[in-house]
């Protein structure tokens, strides 16, 4: 009798420990839950008159993953536009402002990552019809509410569907932010006059005047072609830091740049050769 009372109180104080535990889980859980999302709340604007024939188009406001090996989708939102016109087969839309509200968690977000948050005007076959992107640099780890955002929708680009037309490699790199294998690009060891433009919307991006021998695997240059079709952002993938190089016009990922160039600018533009096209002369620019 004795040793079942001694085994009683210990069963009995080791089952209300564990519920002390429980309860404290489950209490920081809870907290947890209330910190783990935000919420972005913003408006899309349209600049000028859109015509939309098909009646079931709709506005897809996504957050996604900007410069990562996987892409994905952090939070989405579709939003069915209204027919001002009374008109089944058309709705003409001038100047509108449609709200959203995007909840994400916080989990997915890191000060080392940046996120894109794109406004698409897709048909009722999911067709794209218009689209306008923002960066947006997002790193509260807190639940609070991110400030308003304007997104401005333009019409889509003509060298928007030449995307869909890229090799895999190519894809990869100039969308994800990717790296093709050192000493494999042809246009590493090119030593022809012209220019080199983006792969995906043809601007001019670097010339042959400025390309060098880096010894380094990937095509260099020591300065770009025109001013201002080349933009940097801050990369810190893989634990350090870099400045990362694309284009100025369509965003797609071209290489990184450094410090350790040759004169007069000692910049090295690591560029994926890949992610270029050549024209050994501007005529032959199509």
């Amino acid at each position: 009798m004795k040793y079942y009372l001694v085994f009683l109180y210990i069963f009995t104080a080791f089952f209300l420990f564990n519920l002390t535990i429980s309860k404290q889980q489950e209490n920081l859980f809870d907290q947890s839950k209330r910190l783990t999302h935000a919420i972005i709340h913003g408006e899309v604007h349209g600049n000028g008159t859109l015509p939309i024939e098909d009646k079931n188009s709709y506005l897809l406001v996504e957050l996604r993953l900007s410069r990562d090996d996987r892409p994905r989708s952090i939070a989405r939102n579709k939003i069915k536009f209204n027919n001002n016109n009374n008109n089944n087969n058309n709705i003409t839309t001038q100047s509108f402002t449609l709200q959203f509200k995007l909840k994400y968690p916080l989990s997915k977000i890191s000060p080392h990552n940046s996120y894109i948050l794109s406004a698409k005007i897709l048909n009722s076959q999911n067709k794209l019809i218009y689209i306008g992107d923002l960066h947006v640099p997002i790193t509260e780890r807190k639940n609070e509410q991110a400030k308003y955002l304007v997104i401005n929708v333009i019409k889509t680009p003509s060298w928007y569907n030449n995307i869909d037309k890229l090799s895999l490699l190519a894809y990869k790199v100039t969308q994800w932010g990717g790296t093709e294998e050192a000493f494999t690009s042809e246009l590493y060891t090119n030593k022809k006059s012209g220019i080199y433009t983006c792969v995906v919307c043809n601007s001019t991006l670097f010339s042959s005047k400025h390309k060098y021998n880096s010894g380094t695997g990937w095509p260099s240059f020591y300065q770009v072609a025109i001013e201002g079709n080349v933009a940097t952002n801050i990369d810190r993938k893989y634990g350090m830091t870099r400045t990362e190089v694309h284009c100025a016009k369509c965003k797609a990922h071209l290489g990184h740049v450094f410090d350790d160039g040759p004169q007069p600018t000692y910049m090295r533009y690591c560029i994926n050769g890949v992610a270029l096209q050549f024209y050994s002369d501007e005529n032959e620019m199509k």
